[in-house]
């Protein structure tokens, strides 16, 4: 059994900052099954197309990675029909910077894979402001908001960080 360890914050991104980041890569996740149980391939990783089952909610949760062929990637998608989530991932430092693409547009998450679960936190990057941490609210998994509508999806990013300031 293969165990994810990892912390997640809401963080607000000025745009100079992420124009220091670079182009990012590119990721693209479909959700054939979503909630406390999901199902997901995502493409965009260097390794090819990757489907991942996790199970289980907050910082500690269970996870299995295969890669699979594009042909497999493709019928996964096509399972998930509208239930993607697109976004743009910086690695920075150890860090990994999220910026949503699409109707979440706005939402930026920060994540930490740890070792162990009390494990120290380094310093965020700099100019990426802590919002606050999101690890226990299964709200801000990208299974969740993939069952969303596209109009869902703008409200949520609108209010979660207050009218008008995604």
């Amino acid at each position: 059994m293969t165990w994810e360890i990892e912390r997640r914050f809401l963080v607000r991104v000025p745009a100079e900052t992420w124009e220091s980041y670079g182009p990012g890569r590119p990721l693209k996740q479909g959700y054939v099954l979503t909630g406390p149980k999901a199902v997901r391939i995502r493409t965009g990783e260097e390794r090819g197309p990757v489907l991942t089952c996790k199970q289980g909610s907050g910082i500690r949760r269970r996870e299995v990675e295969e890669v699979v062929s594009r042909e497999m990637a493709d019928a996964l998608f096509d399972a998930a029909g509208e239930r993607l989530v697109e976004k743009v991932r910086y690695q920075v430092g150890s860090w990994e910077l999220d910026r949503f693409r699409g109707s979440l547009k706005g939402l930026a998450l920060l994540e930490m894979e740890l070792d162990a679960e009390e494990a120290a936190l380094p310093p965020p990057p700099q100019g990426v402001s802590i919002l606050r941490e999101v690890t226990d609210d299964n709200q801000f998994t990208s299974s969740h908001v993939a069952s969303m509508t596209p109009s869902e999806q703008r409200s949520w990013v609108r209010l979660v960080y207050g009218e008008g300031s995604a």
